[in-house]
Formats: C-alpha cells, structure tokens, sequence
C-alpha cells in the first residue's frame, strides 16, 4: 500500500470508535456498580458509591466527548 492508497479519514473514525466502545464499557459498569451498591437496599454507603460512580461517569463522558469533538475539528 502506498502513501496514495491511504485514506486519512480512516485513523480518526477508528479512534472515535474506540471511544464510543470505550464509553459503552464505562456505562455498564457504572450501572453494575449501582446495581451492586443498591443490592442490599440504599444505605448511605451505597448511595455515597452511587454518587461517586455517576460523578466519574460523568467526568468520562466529558472528556470523551471533548476529545472525539477535537478529532472532528482536526480532520482532514
């Protein structure tokens, strides 16, 4: 395969894949790590695990996006 043959466009959709696949992981298992704090009934250590998982969820989400946003905006 040559220089000419490549498609440019090709390494930021693959990695704006990952992330996306990336993502999907990080949701289950924050909803399993919910589901697992909550088994049992809502203590407040289940509750303050629970808030916890979502506010790192959260954060990832936001770099994920940032990030695929950034890949979009430097595309060839």
């Amino acid at each position: 395969m040559t220089a000419a043959d490549r498609d440019p466009g090709l390494q930021p959709e693959r990695t704006r894949l990952a992330w996306r696949r990336t993502t999907l992981s990080a949701t289950v298992v924050a909803l399993l790590a919910v589901r697992q704090a909550l088994h049992g009934g809502a203590t407040p250590a289940g509750l303050i695990a629970v808030s916890l998982s979502a506010l790192a969820w959260l954060g990832f989400l936001v770099v994920a996006h940032r990030r695929m946003v950034r890949m979009e905006a430097a595309r060839p």
